[in-house]
């Protein structure tokens, strides 16, 4: 996979190397640009081309995903060559055309634009830089709400792939654009007191501010210049603020590939409705294809392990889930196999859930439940200084993508928490402790990824800001809390 990536960094960083070897004479292409910024409009020029005739213009990046094992390691970015039609083009009578053309969203770096004829021979090409840039939305809001910043152009080179954010001059997470070609979003807390704050986007590949960006860096300024710090507003809020809340839950399907064997394979089948839910969820689970009048033994699996690597585990290991039979009830089939029984999701440890249909002792069919995460506790909601704040989290996952959820308080990282350790392991509990003036303060537990591959960009550890759309595996949602310090 190393070897994957380094090829298609290859293809996609050394671009000036690759030009000029194989261009033909017929025809010369020309940019009016040598940089520009997601979304600016260049304009392309053809000249010295053969009258009255079509070609295409293409043009050359990659294609980012996060590298993923057994869909739950994380070994890192992973970029793939990747050529798109822009348009096509007709010369006119002096053999020329000229079209305007808005940079697409894309990742930041070299890009080449190739002019290729009908028969697919490329007759020129020329090259542009996209420069990595960042907007803010928004520069009021009101307390508890957010400001978000989108950025553009972002990556894939290790070193502008990863951009820390401030708030304050307190670190709050990273951003990056690993997937959805260089675009990245991240919503940033409007803690308090009201009044002007300071919102700071920076530039490192070990996930923490360089702090010379703008002044003694290689790589030149952040966003080449552009904004990319801004002096926002936090008003009084206008209602109540709500004490607790998890982001709006996604539809979504059990991950196969985590499933336990069974035993036979037959015609018994296992379904389940809804798929996905939070812990208390009223489900259906529905079964078919099993033998007339015959109990069936519905097995429940839960991640009960320490190491959600898998390490110092042997080979034939199934790391995924262990049976725990006493959760789920036995059924029995009537006369043509089927059977239908309404059960509520238990509290457990987060992702895919399977679930097993046991008959004379013998697994025959397997269905599964996406568990989605949710607030079990969350008290006191107010206090002095130094309240014990207690929190517990169910439906955090087990996989490397979500087990180790990072806490920030009022916009400033505090730490990270494991959903596998304790003696209660279905359970994330903490305890934090109350601090600030008195009002209103904010806890934000965002998404973290575990592990990935040395060499990439340092992704550990670290709230990911962006997991609303460049998460790996799942788009996961945060948890959110609201304490009230009192005089």
């Amino acid at each position: 996979m190393d070897e994957m990536q380094d090829n298609s960094r290859e293809e996609s960083y050394g671009l000036r190397s690759q030009r000029g070897d194989q261009q033909s004479q017929r025809g010369t292409l020309v940019l009016s640009d040598d940089d520009a910024y997601v979304g600016e409009t260049i304009l392309i020029q053809g000249r010295n081309l053969p009258e009255d005739e079509e070609f295409e213009l293409h043009w050359k990046s990659v294609q980012g995903e996060w590298g993923v094992l057994r869909a739950h390691e994380i070994v890192g970015p992973q970029y793939r060559p990747r050529v798109d039609t822009l348009a096509s083009v007709q010369t006119d009578g002096s053999g020329a055309f000229d079209m305007e053309f808005a940079i697409p969203e894309d990742y930041g770096g070299d890009h080449i634009i190739k002019l290729v004829d009908s028969n697919g021979d490329q007759i020129d090409d020329a090259e542009i830089e996209v420069i990595p840039h960042f907007e803010l939305l928004n520069d009021t809001a009101e307390l508890g709400d957010t400001f978000t910043i989108r950025g553009y152009g972002i990556g894939p080179d290790i070193m502008v792939n990863n951009y820390p954010v401030v708030w304050d001059n307190g670190y709050v997470g990273f951003m990056t654009g690993v997937q959805n070609r260089g675009t990245a979003t991240a919503e940033i807390r409007a803690a308090g007191p009201p009044g002007k704050h300071v919102l700071q986007v920076w530039r490192s590949h070990l996930g923490i501010p360089f702090l010379q960006n703008n002044t003694q860096s290689p790589y030149g300024k952040v966003s080449d210049g552009r904004k990319r710090t801004w002096t926002v507003e936090v008003t009084e809020p206008e209602s109540e603020l709500p004490t607790s809340w998890v982001d709006p839950l996604l539809d979504e399907s059990p991950i196969e590939l985590h499933y336990p064997e069974i035993d036979e394979d037959t015609e018994a089948s296992l379904d389940i409705t809804p798929e996905c839910g939070q812990a208390g969820t009223t489900a259906i689970i529905s079964g078919s294809g099993f033998p007339s009048n015959t109990e069936v033994n519905l097995i429940w699996y839960r991640h009960d392990g320490h190491e959600p690597q898998g390490k110092n585990q042997p080979p034939d290991h199934t790391i995924w889930a262990d049976p725990f039979p006493d959760v789920l009830p036995t059924v029995s089939t009537d006369s043509d196999g089927s059977f239908q029984v309404e059960i509520e999701i238990p509290v457990d440890v987060g992702s895919t859930r399977p679930i097993t249909a046991e008959v004379h002792g013998r697994e025959i069919a397997v269905t599964g439940f996406m568990m989605q995460p949710s607030i079990e506790t969350f008290e006191p909601t107010s206090g002095p200084v130094g309240t014990e704040i207690e929190i517990e989290l169910t439906g955090i996952g087990w996989t490397m993508y979500e087990t180790t959820p990072m806490f920030v308080y009022d916009n400033d990282m505090l730490g990270y928490s494991c959903a596998l350790s304790g003696p209660q392991r279905n359970k994330l509990r903490t305890v934090l402790r109350a601090s600030g003036q008195p009002g209103h303060h904010f806890i934000d537990v965002y998404p973290a990824i575990f592990t990935a591959e040395e060499d990439d960009p340092d992704y550990q550890l670290k709230p990911h800001l962006s997991y609303l759309d460049n998460h790996p595996v799942r788009p996961l949602p945060a948890c959110h809390f609201t304490f009230e310090v009192t005089e």
